[in-house]
């Protein structure tokens, strides 16, 4: 219900510099209504728009992020609880349901929506290409070093290549092979967990 166009949210950057304020974070979402993979990445191509106005001389005040709406939809919200006027179609709603979720092998599968623009496989993947994308503007606009870039880069890799992994492990029918080649994949699992990625 919180709408801003790009002009209103320039304006209230450029209010805060103005008064003073020295670093201004920015939390772009991923699973909004109308929001496809394209407009995704037009996102982040905003995000370097403003990377280029706001940190000049090496001055960097302006963080962009983003990020999908994970791993829930929040319960109570007006998109929770009328999900069909806003687009979204929902997996859980009991607490029951959400918590079993939680227990899921990747957190595409803990999610608890997907929209009418959006099915899973392209809220997971247009994450990653946008984790990618701004990661690499980040290193081009000084937020990072190279070397943080690079190492961002391979843990968001590492984390698309498990994704593809548990998706095939998760298509065997049978249930012992399944568990058996999940087992393999847990330490890997508990890696890439204890780096998340930080979009």
């Amino acid at each position: 219900g919180k709408n801003y166009d790009n002009q209103s949210l320039e304006r209230s950057i450029e209010d805060a510099l103005r008064l003073g304020c020295r670093r201004v974070d920015l939390f772009f979402m991923i699973g909004l209504p109308r929001q496809t993979p394209e407009s995704v990445q037009q996102t982040v191509k905003y995000c370097g728009v403003l990377l280029r106005e706001y940190n000049k001389n090496g001055n960097i005040r302006v963080h962009p992020y983003i990020s999908p709406l994970t791993p829930f939809l929040d319960p109570g919200s007006r998109a929770f609880e009328n999900p069909q006027q806003y687009g979204y179609k929902l997996f859980h709603r009991t607490l029951e349901e959400h918590r079993q979720a939680l227990l899921a092998p990747s957190w595409k599968y803990m999610l608890n929506y997907e929209t009418e623009w959006m099915n899973r496989d392209e809220l997971v993947t247009s994450t990653y290409e946008a984790a990618l994308g701004l990661n690499h503007l980040k290193v081009e606009y000084g937020l990072l070093k190279q070397r943080e870039g690079r190492t961002i880069e391979i843990r968001i890799r590492e984390a698309m290549s498990l994704m593809r992994h548990v998706d095939e492990i998760l298509r065997v029918k049978n249930a012992q092979v399944r568990e058996d080649r999940m087992n393999g994949l847990r330490a890997r699992l508990r890696s890439a967990n204890s780096n998340s990625v930080v979009c």
